[in-house]
């Protein structure tokens, strides 16, 4: 495509002078190209985010078993297609989104089928099911976030902790949920979720260090008091942790206690 529209905008060079292009030819020539790159470029952009876009929704649907998993794939696809030929050099990104776009289909069709043979049993799934399907929707949820679809990644986290807050990843899961909210640079929402660590499973090995995320975020705020009180419950809860260590190291920062 880059190659036809250079030749396109040579052909509309003057022929004046014998054929012999200007420095003015030469300019309008390359702010010609510069412009029609930029175009090009704002489109394949916008065609990665509407896909994009379209992949989050395609995890919400996949965690609450919904949606119809074949028209969103085929239109992914066709995005796909779309950002392929507008653009060369987008390899690596497409490889991705299609790595994506593999494991939510195969992970929709796993949990599609296991929904349908609880139906087809009157709704009693084996034990093997019911253990299951709490590491299938964390692990989904973790993708979602590790991919920043951190709105996702939330959703999946909390449905997660709705089923199964005594789970062996409840803690885990809802620190993670901090994680979203700090990612989104929400501190009030984060520094809250933080908080439910502490009291919901303050034996977690995850407990120390959404202590410490709180102090660290409420001295990202400019409250340098309740950052100093939370770097010194760290040290004073979780003494023998690493993030005690980081605690002092930050209570050192900050002068004296």
């Amino acid at each position: 495509m880059r190659r036809a529209g250079f030749a396109a905008l040579l052909a509309l060079l003057p022929a004046a002078a014998g054929c012999v292009a200007t420095k003015q030819d030469i300019r309008d020539l390359q702010l010609g190209m510069a412009a029609n790159q930029a175009r090009q470029d704002s489109m394949v952009d916008a065609l990665i985010q509407r896909t994009e876009a379209m992949l989050d929704s395609l995890s919400d649907q996949n965690i609450r078993l919904r949606g119809d998993l074949a028209n969103r794939l085929l239109a992914i696809d066709r995005q796909l297609v779309q950002i392929q030929e507008l653009s060369g050099q987008n390899q690596a990104q497409l490889g991705q989104l299609r790595t994506q776009i593999d494991r939510a289909a195969e992970e929709a069709r796993r949990q599609q089928a296991a929904a349908a043979q609880a139906a087809s049993t009157g709704g009693n799934a084996s034990a093997d099911d019911d253990a299951a399907d709490p590491q299938a929707l964390y692990d989904a949820a973790l993708a979602a976030m590790r991919r920043g679809s951190v709105s996702t990644a939330r959703t999946g986290f909390e449905e997660f902790l709705r089923a199964n807050p005594e789970h062996r990843l409840a803690a885990e899961a809802q620190y993670n949920i901090g994680q979203t909210y700090e990612t989104g640079n929400d501190r009030g929402a984060a520094i809250t979720a933080y908080g439910r660590v502490l009291e919901l499973y303050p034996t977690s090995p995850r407990a120390s260090a959404a202590l410490l995320r709180m102090g660290r975020l409420e001295l990202a705020r400019g409250n340098r008091s309740e950052a100093r009180l939370r770097f010194n419950a760290v040290i004073a809860r979780y003494p023998r942790s690493a993030e005690a260590t980081e605690a002092r190291t930050e209570l050192q920062r900050l002068g004296t206690r």
